[in-house]
């Protein structure tokens, strides 16, 4: 019996872990919804998402991100945290390189260079704040990146330890009670954590067929049954092979109450409760709730239960997209039956892209326009731009995970999500009804209702950061602590000094401090008189979090990559297979930013030739072949121009980690540089104009990189370079003149644009040139300062 029902609207915003049973107490609905709103205030959640510039990279490349921080679920930019850590793990999960970003509002970006010889495999990139901490690893960002490099010894996926599928079967709502329709979604997955065919049929106890299933997509599939009273049930499943096991579905309930929720209309949801004949006997008239939970709202419908069905409708106009839960509780608060349902209204961000041309010739300049709109209004906000030659970067866009999946989706479900991109990409019937069974497997109880209505407010452990601290402790030295001494931090550039006293224990703490990666300071002791007696121990500002281990499938990420393999990402001409780079008297393995890629310059100088010189060109004079050097510019001498009757020298073209720059050198500090990498005639071309006098490619450390981050200058005074924020390169793309010609251009990634800010009016406009033939792909992600999320793709060819 469908009835109308009057809503009661609250506003409230929560997010916690969730258990998959929920433990019968008695209270009031009122107390859940002021349960609930007092955890807006109390427990606001902050999810990570990274854009990143492609789907899966060579070793060699550089891995560039956008980095958005929301707060809430309504996914508005954060402002709780101001630091976010980001690593690069390894297949053995262990962090290979470790950056710190600062947030501004929400936005960080960075990138990651990998090692030119890292082996083919799967490895990770994780993102957090220190406040998410708070809530476990539960909403730290984790992304699979596949390295599609060439080993020394061949690498295979994960083999299967055994043949044996797992078949689980979930009753919607939570609950199968005799004698009411049931839908029983089901979720097969193989020994190689993904989904696999299975069919089969549903046996009573009396061995009397009541029901056929197949799956329908990744391993996923429903079937509706009524259980007969005292009658237990199994389900025959047959295998991909062919074989065949039975599997017992739950234990039907002689008396309960069901919840069945119909999502196949665009509109409204259609909600009905039923209850079997012994509880609806033993409960008549007695009162019904339903909560209704959708983006930090509570709405609450209650009735009587008047009839063994009772059934509404809810306009799906009321909701926002993503996860929306409903639970029913009993008069006392007890839920009897939850069910999570996808919501997807057409509520995101509109994009309008747009090229200036529909085919462009190699080495053409494009200028791509975009406009945003959210609804009929003009969209401010920040977005991320990627262009990638999908031509050498083939990817599978069901595959990808995009802002849209990560946000709505994949962050609020258990285990692994396959396929996160097929539910956003087209969205019809079939792709709605397949999320749909989605929600009734990995979908779960996302509120411990028995800690929510029971239990005190678990304290919050995990403060935000808003800078990096630097901290430790005075010691005499014997190792006993020093208090009420103060101490002073210079900044070596500027500079600039604080000063900070130690407490009881010895311990000093200069808090909140903003200041790149590496930067320069001096630690001393103020009083003199104590400076031979004591010493100073600094503390590790790291605030690296328990690597979980892998929760993605060993196989079916790294399989079918394309043929894009190689020492790197910017190799010239055609693909050659990884083989050693050998640089007489030098290690070949190291890093670059080269467009003419690693192995292809005339010199190659590394850092720790010239980390003991006060500036980077006193370091190259004389080590660098055929180079002077003046002011911090560097000239070959064979590059001569005349100018005005004159014969001058054109400086070098100077490019650090991949940006152009038109300062000299000497703004990079030797202790800094990685390598240092020399290209003269036809290797510099790739850099199109402004090459002519030779260029000089500087490849500075990374993040994870071994610092020595301090050392002791004279008893008490230290010398530090502890780890700050990371400042992300800018990428660089090639200038081209259009009348001459160029050697081959094998970029990848054609462009990145981290940071690019609609207008007033919603536009923005970016401009690069492209690679050689091909087709390109955009691919833009972003949030407008309403908190609304979307992404669009556009495709072009160049010939």
């Amino acid at each position: 019996m469908k009835k109308l029902f009057l809503m009661l609207f609250v506003a409230g915003c929560v997010n916690v872990a969730v258990q998959a049973q929920v433990a019968p107490q008695k209270t009031d609905v009122k107390d859940v919804v002021a349960k609930l709103q007092s955890l807006s205030t109390d427990k606001i959640i902050e999810k990570a998402y990274l854009h990143f510039d492609k789907p899966y990279y060579n070793p060699g490349d550089t891995l560039y991100f956008k980095a958005y921080v929301t707060a809430g679920e309504q996914h508005e930019l954060s402002k709780i945290s101001g630091v976010l850590h980001v690593d690069l793990v390894s297949k053995n999960d262990s962090v290979m390189q470790s950056l710190i970003l600062q947030l501004k509002n929400g936005l960080a970006w960075g990138d990651f260079s990998l090692p030119n010889y890292l082996s083919k495999g799967n490895y990770k990139v994780r993102a957090y704040t220190q406040w998410m901490q708070n809530a476990g690893n539960a909403y730290v960002f984790n992304k699979t990146i596949s390295v599609n490099g060439k080993s020394i010894a061949q690498v295979y996926p994960a083999k299967a330890t055994d043949n044996k599928t797992d078949v689980q079967f979930f009753p919607e709502g939570g609950s199968f009670v005799t004698a009411v329709p049931c839908r029983i979604a089901f979720k097969a997955v193989g020994s190689n954590g993904l989904g696999t065919y299975v069919k089969g049929i549903v046996v009573d106890s009396d061995n009397k067929e009541v029901a056929k299933f197949t799956s329908a997509h990744l391993g996923m599939g429903q079937f509706y049954i009524t259980a007969d009273a005292g009658k237990t049930y199994k389900a025959k499943v047959t295998y991909p092979d062919g074989s065949v096991n039975m599997v017992a579905l739950p234990t039907p309930e002689a008396k309960g109450m069901s919840l069945t929720v119909n999502n196949s209309d665009l509109s409204k949801l259609a909600i009905d409760i039923n209850a079997n004949k012994a509880y609806y006997l033993e409960n008549k008239d007695k009162e019904v709730n339903v909560v209704i939970y959708s983006a930090g709202v509570v709405k609450t419908v209650k009735t009587i239960l008047d009839n063994q069905v009772i059934g509404f409708d809810l306009p799906k106009k009321d909701l926002k997209s993503g996860i929306t839960q409903i639970t029913v509780f009993t008069q006392n608060g007890v839920p009897l039956a939850e069910r999570l349902v996808f919501i997807q209204n057409e509520d995101g961000i509109n994009f309008t892209v747009n090229s200036d041309k529909a085919t462009y010739a190699g080495h053409d300049k494009a200028t791509i326009t975009l406009n945003v709109k959210f609804g009929d209004k003009a969209s401010v906000g920040n977005f991320s731009v990627a262009v990638i030659d999908e031509s050498k970067v083939q990817g599978d866009e069901d595959k990808e995970s995009s802002i849209l999946s990560n946000l709505l989706l994949t962050s609020e479900l258990r285990g692994y999500v396959e396929q996160p991109g097929y539910y956003f990409n087209t969205i019809n019937a079939d792709t709605r009804s397949n999320l749909d069974v989605l929600m009734l497997t990995q979908g779960y109880r996302r509120v411990q209702w028995q800690e929510l209505l029971n239990e005190p407010p678990t304290p919050l452990t995990y403060k935000p950061e808003f800078g990096i601290p630097i901290e430790g402790v005075l010691t005499n030295r014997s190792g006993a602590p020093i208090a009420n001494e103060k101490l002073t931090l210079m900044l070596s550039a500027t500079g600039q000094s604080i000063t900070a006293t130690t407490n009881a224990a010895g311990k000093f703490n200069f808090p909140g401090l903003e200041y790149a990666d590496r930067s320069q300071f001096v630690l001393n002791i103020d009083n003199k008189a104590l400076r031979n007696k004591a010493k100073l121990v600094i503390a590790n500002n790291s605030s690296a979090i328990t690597q979980a281990a892998y929760n993605e499938p060993a196989v079916g990420v790294i399989d079918n990559l394309s043929n894009y393999a190689g020492v790197t990402a910017w190799q010239t001409g055609k693909i050659r297979d990884l083989k050693p780079v050998y640089i007489k008297g030098k290690p070949g393995n190291y890093h670059t930013q080269s467009l003419a890629g690693a192995g292809n310059a005339d010199q190659v100088v590394f850092g720790k030739d010239i980390k003991n010189f006060a500036t980077l060109s006193q370091g190259l004079t004389g080590l660098a072949r055929n180079i002077d050097f003046n002011n911090g510019k560097a000239y070959l001498k064979t590059s001569i121009a005349v100018a005005n009757g004159s014969t001058v020298s054109e400086p070098m073209l100077i490019v650090i980690d991949g940006a152009i720059t038109s300062g000299g050198i000497d703004v990079v500090q030797p202790n800094d540089v990685e390598s240092i990498e020399i290209l003269k005639g036809a290797n510099a071309a790739v850099y199109g104009m402004g090459a002519g006098s030779g260029v000089m490619v500087i490849n500075t450390k990374q993040g994870g990189d071994a610092v020595e981050e301090s050392k002791e200058m004279s008893p008490g005074i230290l010398s530090l370079s502890p780890k700050g924020f990371y400042m992300a390169r800018e990428f660089y793309s090639p200038v081209y003149d259009a009348v001459k010609k160029y050697p081959a251009d094998e970029r990848t990634t054609i462009y990145w644009k981290p940071n690019v800010i609609t207008d007033a009016a919603g536009n923005a406009f970016i401009n690069y040139f492209n690679a050689g033939a091909g087709r390109c792909r955009v691919i833009v992600e972003g949030i407008d300062n309403g908190g609304n999320i979307g992404r669009a793709v556009y495709k072009y060819n160049v010939q």
